[in-house]
């Protein structure tokens, strides 16, 4: 399975209720994976709100930082889920992806190209430390 087809069953998979598109290549895999989803297109001034946000060419020419920049505003005003393929000549490495809370989806060896998915709801898991057996009681406290 190359990486078009496994963004298309991720997209499928996932049944998300609207897609933004980051750039017309991501436009047209979305537009194919979900042919009876209307696709936005993302603008910067006022950017859409959505299921999914998915970049194919979108970070191609950027530099790291401005792509940290643009992974930044779209998590927060856009979507909660992104789907990016970064190309061999990506700015970004597999380390700064992984800093930004992003995983490997897929690597397609032949395409020298990698799939990220960044899950805001999975993207980290809760430690055990945090549940009420730790917490203070109040009650338990004498003057």
């Amino acid at each position: 399975m190359n990486w078009r087809a496994h963004i298309e069953a991720l997209l499928r998979a996932a049944k998300p209720a609207s897609v933004c598109a980051l750039d017309a290549s991501a436009f047209e895999l979305a537009a194919a994976a979900l042919p009876d989803l209307t696709i936005q297109r993302y603008h910067e001034p006022d950017p859409p709100r959505c299921g999914v946000a998915l970049g194919v060419d979108a970070l191609n020419g950027l530099a790291a930082s401005a792509i940290e920049q643009l992974i930044g505003r779209i998590r927060t005003y856009s979507a909660p889920r992104l789907l990016l393929v970064a190309q061999p000549a990506c700015a970004l490495d597999d380390a700064g992806f992984r800093a930004l809370g992003f995983v490997v989806s897929r690597v397609d060896a032949d395409a020298g190209t990698r799939v990220y998915d960044y899950d805001l709801d999975t993207y980290k898991s809760v430690p055990d430390w945090l549940n009420a057996r730790f917490w203070a009681h109040p009650e338990r406290w004498e003057p």
